[in-house]
């Protein structure tokens, strides 16, 4: 794949005032990353959110967030690894309400959401088979009237 500018991965995310609304900044500190590069934290931050921007597939940047996070990892420990400073930062890499993950227990490990397990590169639970609304629907047999 190509290796995208840093100007050029601003575009790709919408531009300089798109990429400010993200990072919660003001576009002119954006503006000036196409010429100084995007800080290490702010790029991971956005390739977590958007690998496509960055000319990554998204099966390559799960398999590298895989080798970054542990299943058995504190949500603590999960916002250091992946550079994040808040449960608001969190939450939108997960795509959750920041409610719902300022709820989780800080040294416990994180619970295992759809989206924490996609994040983890581990296979989502499986979903049971819907089951049928009536439970004597297959003993019941048709009935021939003479």
């Amino acid at each position: 794949m190509d290796k995208p500018t840093d100007s050029e991965i601003i575009d790709r995310l919408g531009g300089t005032t798109e990429v400010a609304r993200i990072c919660q900044i003001k576009p002119p500190s954006v503006s000036e990353w196409r010429s100084t590069g995007i800080p290490p934290a702010r790029r991971q931050y956005l390739e977590l959110l958007r690998p496509d921007a960055f000319g990554v597939e998204s099966g390559e940047a799960r398999q590298a967030i895989g080798a970054l996070v542990d299943s058995r990892m504190s949500k603590r420990a999960l916002r250091a690894r992946l550079g994040l400073s808040s449960d608001a930062h969190l939450a939108k890499v997960l795509g959750l309400p920041t409610e719902d993950v300022a709820a989780w227990p800080e040294e416990s490990s994180v619970p295992a959401v759809p989206q924490v397990l996609n994040l983890l590169g581990t296979s989502g639970l499986t979903r049971a088979p819907d089951q049928p609304s009536d439970p004597d629907a297959d003993r019941i047999v048709g009935v021939d009237a003479a």
